[in-house]
């Protein structure tokens, strides 16, 4: 076990909540998924799935957001499969999160000229919404786990998740009283045609 491992394996222990199925045959984020060895497989809808197991509010930054959805899947990747495996993730085509955070971790895993991407349908509820599908083989393995490292060294993951649970917080609280000061002198200093002809409406 290299240096870098400990930490790897504390950000996975850290995220805990996440169901994670493995086996001597077999790797999936979610449980009892047919698949096999030759496979790392994170479908379908990865974030969707790593949502439901670790809070990731929308009202979060959206760098926390894809920060945190990046670590999540990658600490699966980092912790359970292996170079040669064949690693699929599934996304919102609609979700910019989605996109970035799980081509971040495509291209932190294999050669980035390699991965491949297709459009899906994504099942939600009764309908369907537009996806897409990244497929190519983890080829980066060691440099996934080194960067996890350096990231967690950066920006602790316990961090990470004290401004996610905060900013759900805010959110449940409403604006502040100094973040409506702050719009209502923004609206102030805006120009426009009607506080031209109104002669202003600050006070």
């Amino acid at each position: 076990m290299t240096a870098c491992k400990p930490i790897v394996l504390r950000t996975a222990a850290a995220l805990a909540t996440v169901v994670m199925t493995t086996s001597s045959f077999a790797v999936s984020l979610r449980p009892n998924k047919a698949t096999d060895e030759s496979v790392c497989d994170l479908a379908h809808d990865t974030n969707l799935f790593l949502g439901s197991k670790v809070l990731v509010p929308s009202v979060a930054t959206k760098k926390d957001q894809v920060d945190a959805f990046f670590r999540l899947a990658a600490t699966f990747v980092a912790s359970k499969c292996k170079n040669g495996q064949a690693l699929i993730l599934q996304g919102a085509t609609a979700s910019s999160v989605d996109v970035q955070s799980l081509t971040e971790v495509a291209n932190s895993a294999c050669a980035v000229a390699a991965v491949a991407r297709t459009e899906v349908r994504l099942p939600l509820g009764d309908v369907t919404q537009a996806g897409f599908e990244l497929r190519c083989t983890i080829l980066k393995h060691d440099e996934l786990v080194a960067r996890l490292n350096e990231i967690e060294r950066a920006d602790p993951m316990d961090a990470l998740k004290a401004r996610l649970a905060a900013a759900a917080q805010q959110a449940d609280r409403g604006p502040s009283k100094s973040d409506s000061g702050s719009q209502a002198k923004k609206d102030c200093d805006k120009m426009t045609l009607s506080s031209i002809l109104q002669g202003g409406s600050c006070k």
